[in-house]
């Protein structure tokens, strides 16, 4: 990760009054879900996050269906929520940015036909016994792989005890520097002996990507999925059924449906953070603007005069990002 000198981004500050926390809206109008994200963060504060079965009533409640539009396809009666999966944001477990050299985190040798997302659900990367990487599940219990760092050189260890995958960075971390990354074919080849010498079909390494998440940050702690969903590998926005006890399914984003927004009362104000100083924070790791935020956000609640919550988030820039080097 290149050490960003001069970086701005944008965060939204919501200075908001402990009751009522949040205000829900239905748009009655087909948008698929980056316009429907799109509009709810220009109108109101972000696409809905659904945190609890009280949720799932008041929003289901909202909807008539009479007069609910939908497109011409099979999935009538049915509206945008703020959850996504995004398939293309795999990123090694390391966080130190001096650990990968230019071009080294985006050394990713797929099997042919891998990511596939198989029923929607594969977040986690492994190395099979080929060399190559293969997305699964992570609650599938594999050996992992190991690394020690020292500098810039790293070792590799097998682990030879089964595991999730998150159980396996745990263990790694603890007792090593973490799970393995692969920055190159020479490193590729010999996790691949180690794999193969202990006769496993794979092992874990610290490959993986943002499964489902709200549009607006928060943590996802509560879910609603119709049992068999979600199912999709290119289904990777969630839709809530007011018809069928607001069940969630995942759904081509391409899709126009109609949705729910949230806005907070209280005053919100958009400003621009500067870092101004030299600095080797992984700008684009959801654990550093995590951290920012919280770090922001106790700042302003110790300086604040103002009654109520403060609820902060980023505001992600056409391309994604938040932080962006000056010119």
């Amino acid at each position: 990760m290149e050490t960003l000198r001069f970086v701005t981004a944008a965060a939204l500050l919501c200075v908001a009054a402990a009751r009522p926390p949040r205000l829900f809206v239905f748009v009655n109008e087909l948008m698929t879900w980056p316009d429907a994200q799109s509009f709810c963060r220009q109108n109101f504060m972000d696409l809905v996050t659904v945190s609890s079965m009280e949720d799932v009533t008041l929003l289901t409640s909202m909807v008539d269906l009479d007069t609910m539009v939908y497109d011409s396809s099979d999935f009538n009666h049915r509206a945008w929520i703020g959850l996504s999966d995004d398939p293309n944001s795999w990123r090694w477990s390391i966080t130190d940015p001096n650990f990968h050299r230019d071009g080294e985190a985006a050394f990713f040798k797929w099997k042919p036909g891998e990511p596939n997302n198989y029923m929607g659900r594969e977040a986690c990367g492994a190395m099979i016994d080929t060399g190559n990487f293969a997305d699964l599940q992570c609650a599938r219990l594999l050996t992992p792989i190991c690394c020690d760092v020292q500098g810039h050189d790293a070792s590799f260890v097998f682990i030879n005890q089964t595991m999730s995958w998150a159980a396996a960075q745990s263990f790694c971390r603890q007792h090593h520097t973490d799970l393995a990354s692969v920055r190159s074919s020479s490193e590729g080849e010999q996790i691949r002996v180690l794999v193969q010498s202990a006769g496993q079909n794979a092992a874990w390494i610290g490959l993986f990507r943002n499964s489902w998440s709200w549009s607006d940050g928060s943590n996802v702690t509560f879910s609603h999925w119709r049992p068999t969903e979600p199912n999709g590998a290119q289904e990777n926005c969630a839709v809530l059924a007011p018809s069928d006890g607001g069940v969630w399914e995942d759904q081509l984003c391409s899709r126009l449906q109609p949705f729910f927004c949230y806005d907070v009362p209280g005053s919100t104000q958009v400003v621009k953070v500067k870092l101004v100083k030299s600095s080797s924070l992984d700008l684009s790791d959801p654990a550093v603007l995590a951290d920012l935020l919280q770090q922001f956000e106790q700042k302003l609640k110790k300086d604040s005069r103002e009654e109520g919550d403060i609820q902060l988030r980023w505001i992600g820039q056409s391309d994604g990002r938040i932080f962006h080097q000056d010119e």
